[in-house]
């Protein structure tokens, strides 16, 4: 789950960059998965559609959506991957986010203290 990009110190906007570019890269995935899924689909109806005239046409029909069926959980699982590195990313951005939000409310308190005094 860790890659290569973890281990080096990155700017926000190089993570944000890296969130943007998993999320579209997981919804071309996503996208493409279901296009072939409705094509694995198309191709079971005409094997059943076929089978009465070539068996050998319709199990042609039936192994190609095969091919279909796995190659699409595969986009599916490399969409999930993504998704979740995607959010990792995003976790680490929002962590830094909140660290120098008390950052900054340190020193507004430490203001708010000199005010006082002073």
């Amino acid at each position: 789950m860790f890659s290569d990009k973890d281990l080096v110190a990155r700017s926000i906007e190089d993570m944000a960059e890296e969130v943007a570019d998993l999320q579209a890269l997981a919804r071309r995935e996503r996208e493409k998965s279901e296009a072939l899924r409705q094509m694995e689909i198309e191709l079971r109806r005409k094997s059943v559609e076929t089978r009465p005239v070539s068996d050998e046409l319709a199990e042609s029909f039936w192994q190609e959506a095969e091919s279909l069926r796995e190659e699409s959980q595969e986009l599916m699982r490399l969409f999930m991957e993504h998704k979740l590195r995607a959010a990792e990313v995003q976790r680490r951005i929002d962590i830094h986010d909140q660290i120098e939000s008390l950052d900054s409310y340190d020193e507004v308190w430490r203001e708010a203290a000199r005010a006082r005094r002073g």
